[in-house]
């Protein structure tokens, strides 16, 4: 009978570093990546589904809008942009929260996320008396993607309800609402959420892969 071979402490250790920590990593990839592969869409019900690239069925799909902004000018949403959208929707009765969460998207989500168009909505400060001061310069500082916009009590309460929001109970703030190129409804984030919230720019990303030209199919050749 011959001996049975012993392996070494260093022989084990490098048969772990080199064979079993990467299949474990490989593994975790493709675990993240079916989970973050691609996000839900709203559909014409209201409830998010998953998304279907081959004969999809009608998605709900936001209605167009037009708002002043701080700065003077209007901002439109339109079907036309063909550009990744978040929008941001903040009460007057919460008004004491604007300029944290002004900050909170400056700093943590435009400057990881600079492909898209924000849209932060105000309810019925045209003048900005809310404000201790104007955010406008700030702003301008982080993106020309990024619009201040203000929106009578009626106004405000249309494009609620086009996209479709209620109150978070526990922030008393509208979750952040993630909308792809053709105006889908793709994901609700609440800004107590440290994790969803964080992960708002990888999000983006996966909204932004969705565009790149798939394969063509055998069928789409052929013709």
């Amino acid at each position: 009978m011959g001996e049975k071979k012993t392996w070494s402490p260093r022989n084990r250790i490098l048969y772990v570093g080199l064979f079993i920590v990467p299949f474990l990593i490989a593994m975790a990839l493709i675990y993240y990546s079916k989970g973050l592969g691609t996000l839900p869409i709203m559909n014409l019900e209201g409830k998010f589904v998953q998304l279907k690239y081959k004969n999809p069925p009608p998605y709900y799909t936001i209605p167009e809008f037009s708002l002043p902004t701080f700065t003077g000018d209007t901002i439109h949403f339109s079907h036309e942009d063909s550009t990744l959208y978040m929008i941001t929707l903040f009460h007057k009765g919460n008004s004491k929260e604007w300029e944290k969460h002004v900050l909170y998207i400056g700093s943590k989500i435009i400057k990881r996320a600079n492909n898209i168009k924000v849209i932060s909505v105000f309810e019925d400060d045209p003048e900005m008396t809310k404000w201790k001061e104007s955010p406008n310069q700030y702003v301008a500082s982080i993106s020309d993607k990024w619009y201040l916009a203000h929106a009578s009590k009626k106004q405000f309460s249309e494009i609620k309800n086009n996209l479709k929001l209620s109150l978070n109970d526990s922030t008393n703030i509208y979750d952040y609402v993630l909308v792809d190129k053709e105006e889908h409804i793709r994901a609700y984030c609440p800004i107590n959420d440290a994790k969803k919230a964080r992960d708002i720019p990888k999000m983006f990303k996966l909204l932004n892969n969705q565009y790149v030209p798939r394969k063509l199919d055998i069928k789409q050749i052929k013709k």
